[in-house]
């Protein structure tokens, strides 16, 4: 996500399906309370889970 790449991209790369990467985000957004994309990215940042 924090590369631009769409969910059916991700899932591409991983060999998953669309579905499994919303449902993934979705539950990560709910993990740091937050509504958007761009919201999760910078909480990811902001934790340290991603540089």
């Amino acid at each position: 996500m924090c590369e631009g790449k769409s969910a059916q991209e991700i899932a591409m790369i991983l060999g998953c399906s669309v579905y499994t990467v919303r449902t993934h985000i979705g539950r990560l957004k709910d993990e740091f309370n937050v509504y958007k994309d761009t919201a999760l990215i910078a909480a990811a940042f902001r934790n340290r889970i991603i540089d």
